[in-house]
């Protein structure tokens, strides 16, 4: 019986990667040029070390087409690392005009992409904030159509906690959670033999951590979850029929 994920070693892997990308909507020039720069591939770019965090290319493309179907009228991003993710619902949101609020806690990211931002010209809808995310929570008002978790894993069971108690997720709205599966170690330390040995401790400890956290969405009253094999495993969630209930 065919299983959910397919048995694909690295090298396979990358072939059907690239194969899904030539055969999706082209990634827009602005979002390949980022993706290349922060992974060190584009000339004149700084070598992120930790490039390791960024978004494939073709999770990207995902990303444009889940806006552009969703259609949201605002989009809550917590982590922005260095603005592929905030480009891509930028340009999935192009028809609705949504605002996208993206949080991250680190100045040198913001910075060089505030920078970047403004030379593109799409900070006419994208609003940085720094500082901790759940503080930065705790003072957001209004309802989100599109909620992307990106950010610390230990903390996300505090950001879903902070958006369900202050109704920031609309009625119809989505949180959509990244790296759920911690490279594969989220199911067991021996689950990926190919992963680079440098950042094994990284994805072993994010795993043991992600391990907790996916219980504890899946046992959230008020939410449905989804959990599916993609990318680095991707989270849906939602609120549950009935749910919110009225403002009195």
């Amino acid at each position: 019986m065919l299983e959910s994920v397919l048995p694909f070693s690295p090298d396979l892997a990358k072939k059907v990667s690239e194969y899904c990308e030539r055969h999706s909507e082209a990634l827009p020039r602005q979002l390949h040029d980022r993706w290349e720069w922060t992974t060190g591939h584009y000339r004149g770019a700084e070598i992120y070390t930790n490039a390791e965090m960024m978004s494939s290319k073709l999770q990207g493309q995902w990303m444009i087409w889940m806006a552009q179907w969703i259609a949201p009228k605002r989009v809550l991003e917590i982590g922005t690392f260095t603005g592929f993710s905030a480009l891509a619902w930028y340009e999935g949101t192009k028809a609705s005009g949504a605002e996208i609020v993206t949080l991250d806690v680190t100045h040198e990211f913001l910075e060089a992409t505030a920078k970047l931002f403004k030379e593109l010209g799409v900070d006419d809808r994208i609003i940085l904030v720094e500082g901790p995310a759940a503080k930065t929570l705790s003072t957001l008002e209004g309802e989100f159509d599109l909620i992307f978790f990106d950010a610390d894993k230990e903390n996300q069971k505090r950001y879903l906690d902070l958006i369900l108690e202050q109704r920031l997720l609309s009625p119809k709205g989505v949180i959509l959670v990244d790296n759920v599966l911690a490279r594969g170690l989220t199911t067991g330390k021996d689950s990926n033999p190919h992963l680079e040995p440098s950042w094994r401790p990284f994805f072993e400890a994010a795993g043991e951590t992600q391990r907790k956290t996916n219980q504890d969405f899946l046992e959230d009253p008020r939410v449905d979850t989804l959990m599916l094999p993609v990318f680095d495993g991707v989270t849906q969630m939602k609120w549950k029929e009935g749910l919110p209930a009225k403002r009195g």
